[in-house]
């Protein structure tokens, strides 16, 4: 989470306060001790209002239940990439409403971030995470021109899923992705093609 909403007051509170003292100093002579002693309890409570700035920033961009990006994060995020190659990939947990009738939604909460945990770890530090909604995640890895070159995360990703189960049902996932700007120019296009390679394999694994 930031610091910018607590260092913004802080230093607001700071500057206007400095300014009030200067003035009446100049104007006075002197500052009274009731502005000085008022001081650091402004700063104090600049930080705190800042503080509930930043965790209200914090989980408009954040999954609650994994802490991974949301939707709207991934969806002010792309606009920023429309001038370089990214891949796109789209993750559907397997069997997941089976998780829910059986063990239950407590249950079904443990999987997911269990999953979202062992993603964090499959990924490279300036891919995006993000939890896309239900059951589904999202990644997106800037700089791949080939769906070649994302082989060995998704291995990874299969790999550490095997390795976890919060219940006792293996963790499995069905994976497609969509490169952009050849598969997609738009990132309407680019999760429709993932939906549909997704599916794809999701019916491979059942056939």
């Amino acid at each position: 989470m930031g610091i910018k909403g607590r260092v913004v007051t802080f230093l607001m509170v700071l500057i206007i306060n400095s300014l009030y003292m200067s003035f009446y100093f100049y104007r006075d002579g002197y500052v009274s001790w009731f502005e000085i002693i008022g001081l650091p309890i402004m700063l104090t409570f600049a930080w705190w209002f800042g503080k509930q700035y930043d965790i209200a920033i914090y989980f408009s961009e954040k999954d609650i239940l994994t802490t991974l990006y949301n939707r709207r994060f991934v969806e002010k995020y792309i606009t920023a990439l429309k001038d370089q190659n990214f891949a796109l990939l789209l993750l559907d947990v397997n069997d997941f409403k089976v998780i829910n009738d059986v063990y239950g939604h407590k249950a079904g909460d443990q999987y997911l971030m269990a999953i979202a945990a062992q993603l964090k770890k499959s990924v490279k530090e300036k891919d995006i995470l993000a939890r896309w909604g239900g059951d589904e995640f999202l990644i997106i890895t800037p700089g791949t021109k080939k769906k070649e070159n994302l082989a060995e995360m998704i291995d990874k990703i299969h790999q550490n899923l095997r390795d976890v189960s919060p219940v006792e049902v293996e963790i499995r996932v069905s994976i497609g992705a969509a490169l952009y700007p050849s598969e997609g120019k738009t990132f309407d296009d680019l999760l429709k093609l993932a939906d549909k390679n997704m599916y794809s394999m999701k019916a491979l694994k059942h056939g």
